[in-house]
Protein backbone atom coordinates (compact mmCIF):
# COMPACT_ATOMS: atom_id res chain seq x y z
CA UNK A 1 0.00 0.00 0.00
CA UNK A 2 1.42 3.45 -1.04
CA UNK A 3 2.94 5.70 2.08
CA UNK A 4 0.61 8.60 2.83
CA UNK A 5 1.64 12.08 3.81
CA UNK A 6 0.43 11.13 7.79
CA UNK A 7 0.36 8.31 9.59
CA UNK A 8 -2.80 6.50 8.93
CA UNK A 9 -3.30 5.02 12.37
CA UNK A 10 -4.73 8.40 13.47
CA UNK A 11 -4.86 9.65 17.10
CA UNK A 12 -6.53 12.50 19.04
CA UNK A 13 -2.80 12.68 20.94
CA UNK A 14 -1.08 12.79 17.07
CA UNK A 15 -3.09 15.27 15.91
CA UNK A 16 -3.03 17.60 18.79
CA UNK A 17 0.90 17.18 19.08
CA UNK A 18 1.23 17.72 15.30
CA UNK A 19 -1.28 21.16 15.73
CA UNK A 20 1.37 22.52 18.72
CA UNK A 21 4.58 21.44 16.48
CA UNK A 22 2.92 23.41 13.72
CA UNK A 23 1.79 26.72 16.20
CA UNK A 24 5.45 26.37 18.06
CA UNK A 25 7.76 25.92 14.52
CA UNK A 26 5.71 26.94 11.30
CA UNK A 27 2.75 29.34 11.83
CA UNK A 28 4.95 32.33 12.10
CA UNK A 29 6.19 32.27 8.42
CA UNK A 30 3.18 30.13 7.60
CA UNK A 31 2.00 33.65 5.60
CA UNK A 32 4.88 33.75 3.77
CA UNK A 33 5.52 30.47 2.55
CA UNK A 34 2.12 28.65 2.31
CA UNK A 35 2.01 29.19 -1.32
CA UNK A 36 5.01 27.36 -2.71
CA UNK A 37 4.62 23.74 -3.62
CA UNK A 38 7.95 22.19 -2.32
CA UNK A 39 7.20 18.52 -3.80
CA UNK A 40 6.04 14.92 -2.26
CA UNK A 41 6.87 14.81 1.32
CA UNK A 42 7.95 18.08 1.32
CA UNK A 43 5.42 20.14 3.03
CA UNK A 44 6.47 20.77 6.19
CA UNK A 45 5.86 25.21 4.62
CA UNK A 46 1.84 24.14 5.36
CA UNK A 47 0.37 22.93 8.50
CA UNK A 48 -0.63 19.55 7.32
CA UNK A 49 -3.69 19.73 9.78
CA UNK A 50 -6.33 19.78 7.48
CA UNK A 51 -6.97 15.73 7.61
CA UNK A 52 -7.54 15.95 11.04
CA UNK A 53 -9.70 18.83 10.76
CA UNK A 54 -11.56 17.56 8.50
CA UNK A 55 -12.79 14.72 10.73
CA UNK A 56 -12.61 16.78 13.83
CA UNK A 57 -10.25 14.95 15.36
CA UNK A 58 -9.26 18.50 16.32
CA UNK A 59 -12.04 20.89 15.49
CA UNK A 60 -11.88 24.38 13.79
CA UNK A 61 -12.63 25.79 17.02
CA UNK A 62 -9.80 24.25 18.78
CA UNK A 63 -7.02 25.08 16.19
CA UNK A 64 -8.22 28.91 16.18
CA UNK A 65 -7.92 29.27 20.13
CA UNK A 66 -4.77 27.43 20.05
CA UNK A 67 -3.10 30.00 17.40
CA UNK A 68 -4.69 32.97 18.93
CA UNK A 69 -3.17 31.96 22.70
CA UNK A 70 0.41 31.93 20.97
CA UNK A 71 -0.14 35.10 17.90
CA UNK A 72 -2.49 37.85 17.84
CA UNK A 73 -4.86 37.89 14.84
CA UNK A 74 -2.98 40.37 12.74
CA UNK A 75 -0.02 38.45 12.79
CA UNK A 76 -1.79 35.11 11.76
CA UNK A 77 -5.06 36.47 9.57
CA UNK A 78 -4.42 34.44 6.60
CA UNK A 79 -3.84 30.89 8.67
CA UNK A 80 -7.57 32.02 10.06
CA UNK A 81 -9.01 32.78 7.14
CA UNK A 82 -7.60 29.68 5.79
CA UNK A 83 -9.39 27.20 8.52
CA UNK A 84 -12.61 29.10 8.02
CA UNK A 85 -12.32 28.72 4.39
CA UNK A 86 -13.44 25.42 4.81
CA UNK A 87 -16.20 26.65 7.51
CA UNK A 88 -17.87 28.69 4.13
CA UNK A 89 -17.77 25.95 2.06
CA UNK A 90 -19.92 23.83 4.62
CA UNK A 91 -21.84 26.66 5.50
CA UNK A 92 -22.85 27.22 1.70
CA UNK A 93 -23.33 24.20 0.35
CA UNK A 94 -25.89 23.50 3.83
CA UNK A 95 -27.79 26.36 1.92
CA UNK A 96 -27.66 24.87 -1.40
CA UNK A 97 -27.62 20.96 -1.29
CA UNK A 98 -29.26 20.55 -4.58
CA UNK A 99 -25.35 21.64 -5.85
CA UNK A 100 -24.26 18.24 -4.19
CA UNK A 101 -26.88 16.31 -5.49
CA UNK A 102 -26.12 17.51 -9.16
CA UNK A 103 -22.54 17.18 -8.85
CA UNK A 104 -23.48 13.16 -7.49
CA UNK A 105 -25.15 12.84 -10.63
CA UNK A 106 -22.53 13.76 -13.05
CA UNK A 107 -19.15 12.14 -12.34
CA UNK A 108 -19.25 9.62 -14.36
CA UNK A 109 -16.88 10.13 -17.85
CA UNK A 110 -18.58 9.25 -20.70
CA UNK A 111 -17.49 6.54 -22.96
CA UNK A 112 -15.25 9.01 -25.16
CA UNK A 113 -13.41 10.78 -22.31
CA UNK A 114 -12.75 7.19 -20.91
CA UNK A 115 -9.03 6.56 -22.88
CA UNK A 116 -7.74 9.73 -21.68
CA UNK A 117 -9.36 8.99 -18.12
CA UNK A 118 -6.87 5.75 -18.20
CA UNK A 119 -3.61 7.59 -19.21
CA UNK A 120 -4.16 10.41 -16.65
CA UNK A 121 -4.00 7.43 -14.27
CA UNK A 122 -1.35 5.46 -15.72
CA UNK A 123 0.54 8.89 -15.75
CA UNK A 124 0.67 8.92 -19.15
CA UNK A 125 -0.38 12.15 -20.43
CA UNK A 126 1.90 14.24 -22.13
CA UNK A 127 1.73 16.66 -19.28
CA UNK A 128 4.53 16.12 -17.34
CA UNK A 129 3.80 18.16 -14.37
CA UNK A 130 0.11 16.79 -14.54
CA UNK A 131 1.48 13.35 -14.42
CA UNK A 132 3.55 13.96 -11.03
CA UNK A 133 0.67 15.54 -9.31
CA UNK A 134 -1.42 12.46 -10.26
CA UNK A 135 1.32 10.31 -9.31
CA UNK A 136 1.35 12.03 -6.11
CA UNK A 137 -1.98 12.34 -5.26
CA UNK A 138 -3.07 8.83 -5.40
CA UNK A 139 0.29 7.50 -3.62
CA UNK A 140 0.30 9.80 -0.66
CA UNK A 141 -3.46 10.81 -0.34
CA UNK A 142 -2.53 14.58 -0.58
CA UNK A 143 -1.46 17.63 -2.48
CA UNK A 144 -0.41 21.05 -1.72
CA UNK A 145 -3.49 23.76 -2.16
CA UNK A 146 -1.62 25.45 -5.30
CA UNK A 147 -0.72 22.09 -6.99
CA UNK A 148 -4.74 20.85 -6.39
CA UNK A 149 -5.78 24.35 -8.61
CA UNK A 150 -3.04 23.71 -11.19
CA UNK A 151 -4.55 20.13 -11.68
CA UNK A 152 -7.90 21.40 -11.75
CA UNK A 153 -7.29 23.64 -14.28
CA UNK A 154 -5.93 21.70 -16.41
CA UNK A 155 -8.34 18.53 -15.83
CA UNK A 156 -11.14 21.12 -16.98
CA UNK A 157 -9.73 23.67 -18.89
CA UNK A 158 -7.01 21.86 -20.99
CA UNK A 159 -8.32 18.45 -21.28
CA UNK A 160 -11.73 19.27 -21.22
CA UNK A 161 -12.96 16.70 -18.81
CA UNK A 162 -15.98 17.35 -16.26
CA UNK A 163 -15.22 18.87 -13.72
CA UNK A 164 -17.38 16.21 -11.07
CA UNK A 165 -15.14 13.54 -12.51
CA UNK A 166 -11.68 15.05 -11.28
CA UNK A 167 -13.44 16.35 -7.83
CA UNK A 168 -14.50 13.09 -7.11
CA UNK A 169 -11.04 11.68 -8.16
CA UNK A 170 -10.06 13.98 -5.66
CA UNK A 171 -12.00 13.28 -3.09
CA UNK A 172 -11.46 9.45 -3.69
CA UNK A 173 -8.08 10.07 -2.90
CA UNK A 174 -7.78 12.85 -0.26
CA UNK A 175 -7.52 12.25 3.37
CA UNK A 176 -8.67 15.73 3.74
CA UNK A 177 -11.44 15.53 1.14
CA UNK A 178 -14.48 17.05 2.24
CA UNK A 179 -17.43 16.69 -0.37
CA UNK A 180 -18.27 20.36 0.49
CA UNK A 181 -14.63 22.15 0.01
CA UNK A 182 -13.35 20.02 -2.36
CA UNK A 183 -16.86 20.10 -4.69
CA UNK A 184 -16.99 23.67 -4.80
CA UNK A 185 -13.65 24.58 -5.18
CA UNK A 186 -13.79 22.44 -8.34
CA UNK A 187 -16.73 24.62 -9.59
CA UNK A 188 -14.57 27.66 -8.63
CA UNK A 189 -11.75 26.46 -10.86
CA UNK A 190 -14.32 25.48 -13.48
CA UNK A 191 -15.88 29.29 -13.53
CA UNK A 192 -19.80 27.79 -11.87
CA UNK A 193 -19.16 28.87 -8.47
CA UNK A 194 -18.72 32.93 -9.02
CA UNK A 195 -20.27 33.53 -12.39
CA UNK A 196 -17.72 34.52 -14.80
CA UNK A 197 -14.46 34.07 -12.73
CA UNK A 198 -12.53 30.94 -13.78
CA UNK A 199 -9.11 30.15 -12.77
CA UNK A 200 -6.46 29.11 -15.65
CA UNK A 201 -3.00 27.46 -14.53
CA UNK A 202 -0.24 29.41 -15.78
CA UNK A 203 2.99 28.35 -16.57
CA UNK A 204 4.93 30.95 -14.80
CA UNK A 205 3.21 30.76 -11.81
CA UNK A 206 4.32 27.02 -11.70
CA UNK A 207 7.59 27.53 -12.25
CA UNK A 208 7.37 30.48 -9.57
CA UNK A 209 5.51 28.25 -6.95
CA UNK A 210 7.91 25.20 -6.97
CA UNK A 211 10.48 27.17 -7.20
CA UNK A 212 11.69 25.98 -10.33
CA UNK A 213 11.58 22.47 -9.87
CA UNK A 214 9.05 22.00 -12.53
CA UNK A 215 8.78 24.30 -15.86
CA UNK A 216 6.26 23.59 -18.28
CA UNK A 217 5.58 25.12 -21.51
CA UNK A 218 3.87 27.96 -21.86
CA UNK A 219 1.81 25.87 -24.65
CA UNK A 220 0.92 22.92 -22.60
CA UNK A 221 -1.88 24.87 -21.29
CA UNK A 222 -5.60 26.47 -22.37
CA UNK A 223 -5.35 30.05 -22.18
CA UNK A 224 -9.64 29.77 -22.33
CA UNK A 225 -11.74 28.69 -20.10
CA UNK A 226 -14.06 25.67 -20.82
CA UNK A 227 -17.28 26.43 -21.72
CA UNK A 228 -19.73 25.20 -19.08
CA UNK A 229 -23.24 26.22 -18.15
CA UNK A 230 -23.38 28.54 -15.18
CA UNK A 231 -26.45 27.93 -12.87
CA UNK A 232 -27.27 29.77 -10.19
CA UNK A 233 -28.29 27.95 -6.72
CA UNK A 234 -29.98 30.26 -4.57
CA UNK A 235 -29.34 29.85 -0.86
CA UNK A 236 -32.27 28.66 1.53
CA UNK A 237 -33.70 30.33 4.33
CA UNK A 238 -32.50 27.87 6.50
CA UNK A 239 -31.04 29.43 10.12
CA UNK A 240 -29.21 26.94 12.29
CA UNK A 241 -29.93 28.23 15.59
CA UNK A 242 -32.56 25.52 16.92
CA UNK A 243 -32.12 23.90 20.10
CA UNK A 244 -33.13 20.00 20.20
CA UNK A 245 -34.46 18.82 24.23
CA UNK A 246 -32.93 14.99 24.34
CA UNK A 247 -33.77 12.87 27.27
CA UNK A 248 -30.37 11.02 27.41
CA UNK A 249 -31.70 8.59 29.59
CA UNK A 250 -33.38 7.14 26.70
CA UNK A 251 -31.00 8.36 24.25
CA UNK A 252 -28.03 6.92 22.46
CA UNK A 253 -25.09 8.20 20.52
CA UNK A 254 -24.06 7.90 17.02
CA UNK A 255 -20.62 8.50 15.93
CA UNK A 256 -19.05 9.03 12.81
CA UNK A 257 -15.91 10.07 11.17
CA UNK A 258 -17.66 13.56 10.09
CA UNK A 259 -17.53 14.85 13.65
CA UNK A 260 -14.72 12.11 15.56
CA UNK A 261 -14.20 14.34 18.74
CA UNK A 262 -17.84 13.97 20.62
CA UNK A 263 -16.20 14.87 23.65
CA UNK A 264 -15.43 18.63 22.74
CA UNK A 265 -19.26 19.34 22.15
CA UNK A 266 -20.65 20.66 25.49
CA UNK A 267 -24.70 19.78 24.10
CA UNK A 268 -23.48 15.72 24.81
CA UNK A 269 -23.91 15.11 28.92
CA UNK A 270 -21.29 13.02 29.39
CA UNK A 271 -21.81 10.10 30.62
CA UNK A 272 -23.79 8.41 28.80
CA UNK A 273 -25.06 4.67 28.69
CA UNK A 274 -24.77 3.53 24.73
CA UNK A 275 -23.38 4.96 21.27
CA UNK A 276 -22.93 3.30 18.09
CA UNK A 277 -19.48 4.03 16.33
CA UNK A 278 -19.95 4.29 12.21
CA UNK A 279 -16.68 5.06 10.51
CA UNK A 280 -18.28 4.82 7.09
CA UNK A 281 -21.32 4.43 5.22
CA UNK A 282 -22.30 1.67 2.68
CA UNK A 283 -21.90 4.36 -0.59
CA UNK A 284 -18.12 5.77 1.21
CA UNK A 285 -16.61 2.33 0.84
CA UNK A 286 -17.45 2.71 -2.79
CA UNK A 287 -16.10 6.03 -2.86
CA UNK A 288 -13.14 6.39 -0.91
CA UNK A 289 -10.01 4.78 -1.91
CA UNK A 290 -8.06 2.25 0.40
CA UNK A 291 -5.79 4.26 2.38
CA UNK A 292 -8.56 6.90 3.13
CA UNK A 293 -10.96 4.34 4.14
CA UNK A 294 -7.76 3.19 6.68
CA UNK A 295 -7.67 6.42 7.99
CA UNK A 296 -11.86 6.99 8.57
CA UNK A 297 -11.58 3.80 10.69
CA UNK A 298 -8.90 4.24 12.10
CA UNK A 299 -9.51 7.56 13.88
CA UNK A 300 -13.14 6.87 14.79
CA UNK A 301 -11.58 2.96 16.52
CA UNK A 302 -8.41 4.93 18.18
CA UNK A 303 -10.96 7.54 19.45
CA UNK A 304 -13.37 5.37 20.49
CA UNK A 305 -10.91 3.94 23.35
CA UNK A 306 -10.90 7.24 24.65
CA UNK A 307 -14.33 7.23 25.50
CA UNK A 308 -14.34 4.23 28.60
CA UNK A 309 -15.12 6.59 31.36
CA UNK A 310 -17.57 8.78 29.26
CA UNK A 311 -19.55 6.28 27.18
CA UNK A 312 -21.08 2.86 29.13
CA UNK A 313 -21.47 0.70 25.93
CA UNK A 314 -19.79 1.38 22.46
CA UNK A 315 -21.19 -0.64 19.28
CA UNK A 316 -18.93 -0.66 16.42
CA UNK A 317 -19.80 -0.90 13.05
CA UNK A 318 -18.12 -4.11 11.44
CA UNK A 319 -20.19 -4.26 8.07
CA UNK A 320 -20.04 -2.79 4.81
CA UNK A 321 -23.72 -4.04 4.06
CA UNK A 322 -26.91 -3.60 5.93
CA UNK A 323 -26.08 -0.83 7.92
CA UNK A 324 -29.62 0.88 8.70
CA UNK A 325 -30.65 -2.59 9.99
CA UNK A 326 -27.70 -2.79 12.46
CA UNK A 327 -28.31 0.49 13.67
CA UNK A 328 -32.16 -0.25 14.39
CA UNK A 329 -31.44 -3.57 16.06
CA UNK A 330 -28.75 -1.71 18.41
CA UNK A 331 -31.55 1.04 18.91
CA UNK A 332 -33.86 -1.41 19.56
CA UNK A 333 -31.99 -3.96 21.89
CA UNK A 334 -30.68 -0.89 24.03
CA UNK A 335 -34.33 0.18 24.53
CA UNK A 336 -32.97 3.45 22.78
CA UNK A 337 -35.84 5.57 21.58
CA UNK A 338 -33.82 8.14 19.91
CA UNK A 339 -31.12 8.42 18.24
CA UNK A 340 -28.91 11.51 18.32
CA UNK A 341 -25.95 12.70 16.16
CA UNK A 342 -23.80 15.21 15.71
CA UNK A 343 -24.72 17.39 12.17
CA UNK A 344 -23.47 15.92 9.45
CA UNK A 345 -22.39 18.33 6.58
CA UNK A 346 -23.92 17.63 3.01
CA UNK A 347 -22.08 14.85 2.07
CA UNK A 348 -22.24 10.75 1.29
CA UNK A 349 -22.31 10.31 4.92
CA UNK A 350 -25.45 12.84 5.31
CA UNK A 351 -27.34 11.23 2.54
CA UNK A 352 -27.14 7.56 4.33
CA UNK A 353 -28.25 9.38 7.75
CA UNK A 354 -31.51 10.95 5.68
CA UNK A 355 -32.21 7.87 4.96
CA UNK A 356 -31.50 6.27 8.11
CA UNK A 357 -34.09 8.67 9.89
CA UNK A 358 -36.76 7.30 7.27
CA UNK A 359 -36.42 3.99 9.01
CA UNK A 360 -36.28 4.83 12.41
CA UNK A 361 -39.06 6.69 12.22
CA UNK A 362 -41.16 3.73 10.69
CA UNK A 363 -40.03 1.84 14.39
CA UNK A 364 -41.20 4.80 16.00
CA UNK A 365 -37.36 5.86 17.02
CA UNK A 366 -36.51 9.79 17.26
CA UNK A 367 -33.42 10.42 14.94
CA UNK A 368 -31.92 14.24 16.84
CA UNK A 369 -28.82 16.14 15.07
CA UNK A 370 -27.09 17.88 17.41
CA UNK A 371 -25.57 20.99 15.85
CA UNK A 372 -22.52 22.41 17.24
CA UNK A 373 -22.54 26.02 18.63
CA UNK A 374 -19.65 26.61 16.26
CA UNK A 375 -21.26 25.63 12.78
CA UNK A 376 -24.51 27.39 13.95
CA UNK A 377 -22.51 30.70 14.51
CA UNK A 378 -20.76 30.56 11.11
CA UNK A 379 -23.16 28.53 8.55
CA UNK A 380 -25.56 31.26 8.48
CA UNK A 381 -23.30 33.65 7.31
CA UNK A 382 -22.30 32.24 4.43
CA UNK A 383 -24.88 33.11 1.79
CA UNK A 384 -22.89 35.18 -0.33
CA UNK A 385 -18.95 35.70 -1.10
CA UNK A 386 -16.27 34.08 1.14
CA UNK A 387 -14.65 37.69 2.07
CA UNK A 388 -18.46 38.82 3.07
CA UNK A 389 -18.44 36.00 4.71
CA UNK A 390 -15.13 36.61 6.76
CA UNK A 391 -15.83 40.09 7.30
CA UNK A 392 -18.85 39.41 9.97
CA UNK A 393 -17.11 35.87 10.91
CA UNK A 394 -13.52 37.45 12.36
CA UNK A 395 -15.44 39.59 14.38
CA UNK A 396 -17.27 36.39 16.26
CA UNK A 397 -14.01 34.63 17.13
Amino acid sequence: MPKSIIDLNATKENAINELNDFIDNRLHSYESLRNYDLGENNHQNVSLLSPYIRHRLITEQEVISAALKKFPLPKIEKFIQEVLWRTYWKGWLELRPRVWDDYKDNILVNNDKKQLLEKILSYKTDIDCFNLWTKELIETNYLHNHARMWYASIWIHTLKLPWEAGANLFLKHLLDGDPASNTLSWRWVAGIQTKNKSYLAKHWNIQKFTKNRINPSEEQFSTTPANILYKEYLPQSVKYNESKIVDWSKAGLLMTSEDIDVLSCSKIPFPINNAYALPLCEEEYSVYADNVVLFKENSLSNYSKLLSESIKSIEVNSSHDNQIESICSWAQNNNITEVVCLATPRGYMNDFINNLKIELDKKDIKFIKLYRDYDMKYWNLASASFFNFFKKAIQKI
